[in-house]
């Protein structure tokens, strides 16, 4: 029985061990890059076939906060386009080898330059990097304890695998929520700035119509008392 425990501890320590290590098997890029007015700027990912590709963008910065998007193949296949969209997600798999192109299109915008975030995440879940039954577990002799082993293995790595996916989609959607709190402050700022600016004008006006009506108001009077005085001599 003690054995058994130290040979089951042992196992579950090497699928732990192997399940950080599945999990570096993914690629993950994130980057805010400025896109100036009338330009165009792209990006290259080299990408195995029968991969999964997860990718997302998100304009958080800088006029109407649209642009247009292209993402295309080795063989320069659209995979996706939008027109001036604010944001987007993107998951398919792959089925080509080469360099995928990802391009975010300014070129509508004349003056306003574009702050743009994006997450390119590639999950290379290789055949050689699949979870294979240790030698030792074939030197243990008794068919039952395999089994169980076998089981117990299976049942730990699936659930690596489903903690491993959660904690990913966890990390992207804390900075999606982070990339929408920065938009939403850019967005108040400015609108506290327009806000500003258009009192500090109204205000402006409103002295300028007092200062004017008191001229013409004082302009009045002494006209009166101009009339008055030379009807008087």
């Amino acid at each position: 029985m003690i054995h058994f425990t130290s040979v089951l501890v042992r196992h579950c320590v090497l699928i732990v061990l192997l399940g950080f290590l599945r999990g570096c098997l993914c690629i993950e890029h994130d980057l805010t890059v400025v896109v100036p007015a009338g330009r165009r700027e792209c990006f290259h990912q080299h990408i195995k076939e029968k991969k999964t590709l997860d990718f997302e963008f998100q304009v958080i910065e800088g006029g109407e906060m649209d642009i247009n998007f292209i993402l295309r193949s080795p063989t320069n296949k659209a995979l996706a386009t939008e027109a001036r969209k604010q944001e987007g997600i993107y998951t398919f798999g792959t089925h080509e080898t080469g360099d995928y192109l990802f391009c975010f299109d300014n070129s509508f915008s004349r003056m306003s330059e574009k702050l743009v975030y994006f997450d390119l995440a590639l999950d290379y879940n290789d055949d050689e990097a699949e979870l294979k039954k240790p030698a030792w577990v074939e030197a243990l002799g008794s068919e039952t304890t395999t089994d169980f082993l076998e089981v117990r293995l299976e049942e730990i790595q699936t659930s690596l695998d489903v903690v491993r996916d959660n904690m990913h989609k966890c990390v992207q959607h804390q900075r999606l929520l982070r990339n929408v709190e920065f938009r939403d402050r850019y967005l108040a700022e400015r609108n506290y700035e327009r806000v500003t600016f258009w009192s500090v004008v109204t205000v402006a006006v409103m002295m300028v119509t007092f200062f004017i009506q008191v001229i013409m108001i004082r302009s009045l009077f002494s006209e009166r008392v101009k009339g008055k005085t030379s009807v008087k001599t």
